[in-house]
């Protein structure tokens, strides 16, 4: 299964969460009917031979329960409203700094940095619960590109830096395979199903004004709150059905990452030996079906465990590789069935390049002068420097950058970005302001300062789309293709004929006859701004095509230079993709 099969599965998951959803609300509605009708027949007996179903006090009923679960979902959602920063506030995560000097915190980045730059993906904020001491991590985020990384104290204090890996690729493979969105919205779900219990545990609160209804009140809490336990009970099995599905494929896909299994492996058994994965966070429950391991200590946990035994997780990672061989076999040879899934290669070429930075640029990168520099530098290629960023501190940095060449390019665009995003979005729209004035002295017509302006504001800024219908035809997006693809097959400098035989070869079958490659002036930023945003629309199984079409088109001539990558890095990043691993081959 590939990423944007993944994608699918998600949405489908959805659909399927919200149909339990509904047949839960149903369910308790019904529940507290017959609560109300068990008090009527206690309490007031004149009134238990009248009708129930269909009366005027059975529709009250029904819409008082349903206003309630709403309202606990409304109210969940306000408290999450700002995404995944607000879960991480209700939790008190802590934000690592960029240039921390905290040897577990330089680790933990180091390793998530790594991991970013190998599949392709946002290098995600990171953050830590300094209060626990147990071994656990979750991902959150709506888009791989907005995705935050929590990690324990415990974990980075307990972790060889092998097992952190593991655990950082299991929850890399949350983002890859479209749970974070879900994860929010079971939170959701289930806030609403609770809110009909704590109703119940409000009414058998003692209030001395209201003594003389207290036999109501104490029966009615009673029975409200059994149904709204009972409720959550059933809600609960939903959430750990899906969650345990998904934490066996994400340690799958954990092994196939670091290909071996003995960082996870590790890891796991740390926390079955007594280091433990519990959180001590009020929160704890609200977050048990997102944690790399379980949060909280349930009862009838073949039922209720979000996660899969320690054990059984263990012996899918043992010596007959059960795990690994199922990923195996998924695999396809096309590009976009490789996204996500790295190797050793891949990965210890992005720890080469990550190493490869200089000691000063990297502290530079850690700061907002520095990485507000570094970038301009990238954007401004050879090109002179405006007299605002030749001097001092700026001119060292432009020329050190200049002086890496374009191997790095990518990396240090990466790693930059983090640093950018955690500023004011006032201060953020300024640095795209400039980058888009750079680009306009370049004459906007140069592709690689496009990509770069294009990766930037997809980074820094929040996302202007409006949900537009989807588009189901490649037919509807012909000329859109043919403007992206001929974009690529330009990027490698090729000669005319060249380029016409690229062109053709990867995109024959794809693009409708008659459909030839563009020269270069009629591939400008603005037709491409034009033509990514179209090609966005298209369903996932449409995008997993078009990477697979642009990678082949990479990798038709044997050789894959630094602008086909940053374009392809680009077009990815639009289409809210990773990108297939390239960088090893990348000259």
């Amino acid at each position: 299964m590939d990423f944007f099969q993944h994608q699918t599965q998600a949405r489908r998951r959805t659909l399927l969460l919200a149909l339990y959803f509904l047949l839960a609300l149903a369910g308790v509605t019904a529940a507290v009917n017959l609560v109300t009708v068990v008090l009527v027949r206690l309490l007031l007996p004149g009134l238990a031979s009248a009708p129930w179903l269909g009366s005027s006090p059975f529709w009250w009923v029904s819409l008082s329960t349903l206003s309630i679960m709403a309202y606990g979902s409304l109210r969940k959602a306000w408290q999450l409203r700002g995404g995944a920063t607000a879960l991480t506030a209700l939790l008190s995560a802590r934000e690592v700094d960029a240039d921390a000097g905290d040897q577990p915190l330089r680790r933990l980045r180091n390793v998530t940095e790594e991991m970013a730059i190998a599949s392709g993906l946002p290098v995600p904020r990171l953050f830590v619960l300094d209060s626990e001491t147990g071994i656990n991590a979750f991902v959150a985020g709506a888009r791989p590109d907005q995705a935050l990384l929590v990690v324990t104290r415990g974990a980075l204090e307990q972790l060889s830096r092998e097992e952190l890996q593991g655990v950082v690729a299991h929850e890399f493979s949350h983002i890859l395979n479209g749970d974070m969105r879900l994860n929010l919205q079971l939170m959701t779900a289930l806030s609403g199903i609770l809110a009909v219990g704590k109703v119940g545990e409000f009414l058998l609160q003692p209030i001395s004004r209201r003594h003389r209804y207290q036999p109501l009140f104490f029966t009615g809490g009673v029975l409200m709150m059994t149904v709204g336990y009972a409720g959550l009970f059933f809600g609960r099995l939903i959430k750990a059905a899906i969650s345990r599905q998904r934490e066996h494929l994400a340690d799958a896909c954990a092994v196939q990452f670091t290909r071996q299994s003995e960082g996870l492996a590790g890891a796991l058994i740390k926390i079955r030996n007594g280091g433990g994965s519990l959180l001590h966070s009020l929160y704890a429950e609200d977050i048990s079906h997102m944690g790399f391991a379980e949060t909280v200590s349930v009862h009838l946990r073949a039922l209720l465990s979000s996660h899969p035994p320690l054990e059984q997780r263990l012996r899918a990672l043992g010596p007959d590789w059960n795990a690994r061989a199922r990923v195996r076999a998924r695999r396809a040879p096309r590009a976009s069935q490789h996204i996500g899934f790295l190797d050793d290669a891949n990965l210890g070429y992005a720890r080469s390049l990550v190493a490869s930075i200089p000691g000063p640029l990297r502290q530079a990168l850690a700061g907002n002068e520095g990485a507000e520099t570094i970038l301009y530098a990238l954007a401004l290629g050879p090109r002179p420097v405006p007299p605002a960023l030749a001097g001092g501190k700026r001119g060292e940095w432009i020329q050190q950058v200049r002086q890496l060449g374009t191997r790095l390019r990518l990396p240090l665009l990466d790693l930059a970005l983090p640093t950018l995003a955690r500023q004011p979005l006032a201060r953020r729209q300024a640095i795209i302001d400039q980058l888009l004035g750079i680009a306009r002295q370049r004459g906007n017509r140069d592709l690689l300062c496009w990509a770069l302006c294009a990766l930037a504001r997809t980074r820094l800024l929040p996302a202007k789309r409006l949900p537009e219908p989807a588009l189901h035809r490649f037919g509807a997006v012909a000329a859109d293709l043919q403007v992206v693809f001929s974009a690529l097959a330009w990027a490698a400098d090729s000669a005319r004929h060249t380029a016409v035989t690229l062109f053709q070869q990867a995109t024959r079958g794809l693009l409708p006859a008659g459909r030839q490659l563009l020269p270069p002036d009629r591939c400008t930023p603005e037709r491409m701004n034009h033509s990514v945003a179209r090609l966005n629309r298209l369903t996932p199984p449409l995008k997993s095509a078009v990477i697979d079409t642009a990678a082949d088109l990479i990798l038709a001539d044997g050789r894959i230079q630094v602008a086909e990558t940053e374009l392809l890095r680009a077009l990815c990043a639009l289409l809210d993709s990773p990108m297939p691993p390239l960088f090893r081959r990348t000259r």
